[in-house]
C-alpha cells in the first residue's frame, strides 16, 4: 500500500509539473501587447458603410502576422474602398507594432506629445548588454531606465512621429533579440 501511494503521489507531481510548463507555454504565446499611442485606430462607417464587411474586415487585420501581409491588406482596402483615412492607417500601424512588440517582448507601449515609454514582458529583455549599448547611442540620454523597469524615450512628437518613433525603437530591440537566439543557437 505504501509504495501504490508513494507511485500515484509521484505520478501526479509529473503531471502538475507538465500541466505548469504547458501552461506557461502557453501564456509565452498567448499574451497580447497592450498598446497606447492616443489617436483614433478604426475603419470609420462613412468609408466601409456594411457592418458585417467592416467586422470581417476587422477579424481579418486582427490576424494579420507579416510586412507582406499588412501591405496586401492596405493594398486590397485601397482598391475596395479608396484611400485610407487616417485612422485606418493607424488601425494598420498598430497591428504592425503589436507584431513588433511580441517579437521584441514588450508588454506595453505608451506614446504621446512628450515621449514614449516601453514595459518590458515580466520586466526583463533578453539583450541587457545590447539594450544599454543601444541607449547609449541616443544624444542627450533621451532614452533611459527608469527605476520601474520601465524605458522611457524623451522627445517630442507629432502624431505621425509616434508610430514612426515606436516602429524604429520596436525593429532596433527585434534585431537585439534575435541576435541574442543566434548566439544561443
Amino acid at each position: 500500500m505504501g509504495i501504490e501511494l508513494y507511485q500515484q503521489m509521484l505520478e501526479d507531481a509529473v503531471a502538475d509539473l507538465r500541466n505548469e510548463t504547458s501552461r506557461r507555454r502557453a501564456e509565452d504565446r498567448d499574451w497580447t501587447p497592450n498598446i497606447i499611442v492616443g489617436l483614433p485606430v478604426l475603419i470609420p462607417d462613412a468609408y466601409v458603410p456594411d457592418l458585417p464587411v467592416r467586422l470581417g474586415l476587422y477579424r481579418r487585420i486582427s490576424g494579420l502576422a507579416s510586412d507582406a501581409e499588412l501591405e496586401a491588406m492596405e493594398a486590397e482596402l485601397v482598391d475596395r474602398f479608396g484611400t485610407l483615412p487616417p485612422e485606418v492607417k493607424n488601425l494598420l500601424d498598430i497591428v504592425d507594432l503589436k507584431r513588433l512588440c511580441r517579437a521584441a517582448g514588450v508588454e506595453r507601449l505608451e506614446a504621446g506629445p512628450k515621449g514614449m515609454v516601453l514595459q518590458f514582458r515580466n520586466n526583463s529583455f533578453k539583450n541587457p548588454a545590447g539594450l544599454v549599448q543601444w541607449m547609449g547611442r541616443w544624444k542627450d540620454g533621451a532614452v533611459r531606465l527608469r527605476p520601474d523597469h520601465k524605458m522611457a524615450v524623451v522627445r517630442e512628437l507629432t502624431n505621425a512621429q509616434r508610430i514612426d518613433l515606436a516602429r524604429r525603437v520596436l525593429r532596433d530591440l527585434v534585431k537585439m533579440t534575435k541576435k541574442v537566439a543566434a548566439e544561443v543557437a
